[in-house]
């Protein structure tokens, strides 16, 4: 079996997704994202609403890992572990690349 695609993780919070077909999509999109990388989505890790719990379970992994990649749908989803700014620009310092897979809007003037 040829193995070249890089291992990454995902992140979803539940407290930006309305319903779990909205989930679904998502879910899809991380794939997509980490396939268009040459990235092999390992694990998703989903919070739910509440003490975050499954953030610092994706904390733990990343940080046993060696510069492992993040795919989230967007920064506001790192929002329960902190600034999402800050998070990934720390995260970026510890050779973590953060993916986005909400592509900006298009500005249309």
């Amino acid at each position: 079996m040829h193995m070249s695609a890089t291992p990454a993780l995902g992140f979803i919070s539940m407290s930006f997704v309305r319903n779990p077909g909205e989930l679904l999509a998502i879910h899809r999109e991380l794939l997509a994202l980490a396939i268009e990388h040459g990235l092999h989505l390992t694990k998703v890790y989903v919070e739910e609403p509440g003490p975050p719990s499954a953030a610092f379970d994706l904390l733990e992994s990343l940080l046993e890992s060696d510069g492992q990649p993040l795919v989230v749908p967007t920064l506001h989803h790192l929002a329960g572990l902190g600034h999402p700014v800050q998070i990934r620009d720390h995260l970026r310092q510890c050779t973590h690349e953060v993916l986005i897979a909400a592509k900006p809007a298009e500005r249309t003037c």
